[in-house]
């Protein structure tokens, strides 16, 4: 009976601390990273989980004056909207961040920024424009309540670099403005424009001009002199397989290459950590593996950005590589890949495992038949039949003399071109 009853109260106990040690696994994020506002109702800010919270989480967050707010997100939901009052009416922005807690773990955006609507304030009419080089991009400006400006104050379109895109002069009674560009090689792989007025950054958003060149592939293989090959897991579907291909891959000191898609990343932040901790590289799969095809140029930056600040924010690491859902990487994907920093990778060989001819023996047939020096090997890891014979696959290339390496390892420096079957090689 006393075995019991201490049972009983350790188990009280456990309980008790649930809800807190579920809620230490919520991520937390702005809804949007930026916010304009009228001084008369002040900024509503939107506050959401990745994941429902089991208890009432309280969300802390501060501006950049070191005033602090909070906002309680119910249990069971994962969105809260919070009023901030009291905020500038000159023009000036406040820049709110969310504080780290032990109840919960920052995500991307942690940084809102939000303007008054009583001054004039620019924000790119989309958040992203590709075109190809030869041609042109128009962008566009619009700008809340343009009265507040004086007339013939000029507005500069500067890049990255700080260089003068494009100056305008404005003009109280239009409330946008329109710019063409022609595209040569010095826009490859793209700009980021902000808009300046009076030495002041007064964008409430900045914009990517994506270029390049129509044709190009993504990168299905490296042609290499050495017997250098990566090994690549797509990582979208359940995580039961994790920790035993991690061990396994362990066992062989072996490090690869996992793609992983936002929505897996966002269920799975430990597992993600824990990858990446292991010396394996994190790739982009976007955020919900659609078809890129079918995706407006907003809705593919959209999928690209988000999982990249996920995936960056999880691991520390800085996303290289995108590897497109079911292989679609049509060239207004891969431009706005290019520009966003990343390499689109496909591969060379497929183990058939997401098919449904999948099998041990179809796993461990095409990981390793006609193999050479830059192959790049398509697997899966809620393939059981892949792990299941994963010790047997990386045992048949050492025995053969072939070394895995994460793919960004294999990807050749330098002056590169990609032939007509996406094979990258040293331009002669």
């Amino acid at each position: 009976m006393k075995r019991f009853a201490a049972s009983l109260l350790i188990l009280c106990l456990l309980c008790s601390l649930l809800p807190t040690a579920l809620a230490a696994g919520v991520s937390i994020a702005f809804g949007s990273s930026k916010a304009a506002y009228r001084p008369s109702t002040g900024a509503v800010l939107t506050l959401r989980a990745y994941s429902a919270p089991a208890a009432d989480l309280t969300i802390t967050f501060a501006d950049q004056r070191g005033n602090t707010y909070t906002a309680v997100l119910p249990k069971g939901k994962t969105e809260v909207q919070v009023t901030v009052e009291g905020l500038p009416e000159d023009g000036s922005k406040t820049e709110f961040s969310l504080v780290s807690s032990d109840d919960y773990v920052c995500r991307a955006p942690a940084v809102c920024v939000a303007a008054p609507r009583t001054a004039a304030s620019f924000a790119f009419a989309s958040s992203i424009y590709q075109s190809y080089v030869g041609r042109e991009v128009t962008v566009k400006l619009r700008v809340e309540n343009p009265e507040k400006l004086a007339a013939g104050t000029k507005i500069r379109i500067c890049d990255e670099t700080g260089s003068v895109l494009e100056t305008l002069e404005h003009n109280p009674n239009r409330s946008a403005y329109s710019m063409t560009f022609s595209l040569d090689d010095s826009w490859c792989p793209g700009h980021w424009l902000a808009a300046w007025v009076d030495g002041r950054d007064t964008a409430e958003d900045v914009a990517l001009v994506a270029a390049g060149y129509t044709g190009v592939k993504a990168i299905w293989g490296v042609e290499r002199s050495d017997n250098k090959i990566s090994f690549t897991m797509d990582s979208g579907s359940h995580n039961r397989y994790i920790m035993t291909i991690l061990d396994i891959l362990d066992q062989y000191n072996v490090k690869i290459t996992f793609f992983v898609t936002g929505q897996f990343a966002a269920a799975n932040p430990d597992l993600v950590r824990e990858m990446a901790a292991r010396g394996h590289e994190i790739g982009n799969h976007s955020w919900s593996h659609p078809n890129f095809d079918n995706l407006s140029k907003e809705e593919a930056y959209s999928e690209l950005t988000r999982t990249s600040d996920l995936l960056e924010s999880l691991t520390g690491q800085e996303v290289k590589l995108f590897r497109p859902p079911y292989g679609h990487c049509s060239s207004q994907t891969r431009i706005i890949v290019n520009a966003l920093g990343m390499q689109a990778v496909r591969w060379t060989h497929e183990s058939m495992d997401a098919r449904q001819e999948a099998s041990q023996e179809n796993s461990l047939k095409y990981s390793t038949k006609d193999m050479k020096g830059g192959s790049i090997i398509l697997t899966h890891v809620s393939a059981g039949c892949t792990v299941s014979v994963l010790p047997q696959i990386l045992q048949w290339y050492q025995d053969n003399g072939f070394e895995v390496v994460r793919v960004s390892d294999l990807l050749l420096d330098g002056d590169t071109v990609l032939d007509e079957n996406g094979i990258q090689h040293l331009s002669e």
